[in-house]
């Protein structure tokens, strides 16, 4: 699932933004200020320079990360990852793919708009799983729309009934709505018609006998295949399928 992230962020065509070295500026800000008001550790992620800035609130020492490297040379906190439980840590993933992908369907200026949570067990100085709070926002776009700078957050859960925090959610912060798996807009992405042709892509059928089956021309299913890949962000059908099967779309 990384691999498949890695792909999806690092390979995005990016265009030279204006103000670039402001814009990161900016955001590094962003992510130092968090650190110090939420007490939480803090990651900047530049997905065109592969590289990280970290900034360590006290929740760092209570995990058990000593304040070394503030700039790391990949858009991964791996340092921090290892302590995450194995299954918490696919499951982060997933998410975050999926968050990625709705972002590519949503216009550059309403991805500000949602954050992704997720509750995740870190091991701590004490080799003791903790709950950690984990978000993930969007920050700016390069200027053809890809995206370009994130931040993750972790802080510690409140203990307090009344602030569960959920296994993992994709938040509208304008409307205060949760987007849970079966019910984000990127569900919606492909038509009945482009699913059930991806369906026989997956099960290894070539345009002609899509077309035969369907009774539709091979013009027409050619056309649907380019829709498909544009709509998933792919160039190639194993990517595609590869991508909707991890999505959920089928």
């Amino acid at each position: 699932m990384r691999n498949l992230l890695d792909i999806k962020l690092l390979l995005q065509p990016f265009e030279t933004s204006a103000n670039p070295e402001l814009k990161l500026e900016n955001g590094r800000r962003i992510a130092q200020m968090y650190a110090q008001l939420e007490n939480s550790l803090s990651v900047l992620s530049d997905m065109k320079a592969r590289k990280s800035y970290i900034y360590y609130g006290p929740i760092a020492e209570e995990i058990g990360l000593e304040q070394q490297e503030t700039e790391i040379n990949s858009i991964w906190e791996d340092e921090l990852l290892k302590r995450v439980h194995p299954e918490d840590l696919q499951k982060k993933y997933r998410l975050e793919f999926q968050f990625f992908q709705l972002l590519n369907t949503v216009d550059a200026t309403e991805r500000a708009d949602y954050q992704l949570i997720t509750k995740l067990r870190i091991r701590n100085y004490k080799d003791r799983y903790i709950p950690i709070k984990h978000r993930l926002l969007y920050l700016s776009s390069a200027e053809n729309g890809s995206i370009w700078l994130a931040l993750c957050l972790y802080n510690n859960v409140i203990d307090h009934p009344e602030f569960e925090i959920p296994q993992g959610a994709i938040l509208n912060i304008r409307t205060g709505k949760i987007i849970d798996h079966n019910q984000q807009r990127f569900a919606d992405i492909l038509s009945p018609r482009e699913k059930e042709i991806l369906q026989l892509i997956k099960h290894g059928r070539r345009s002609k006998e899509i077309a035969d089956k369907l009774a539709l021309s091979i013009n027409t299913v050619n056309r649907h295949r380019q829709n498909i890949f544009q709509k998933l962000n792919v160039t190639n059908a194993l990517e595609a399928c590869r991508v909707a099967e991890t999505t959920g779309l089928y």
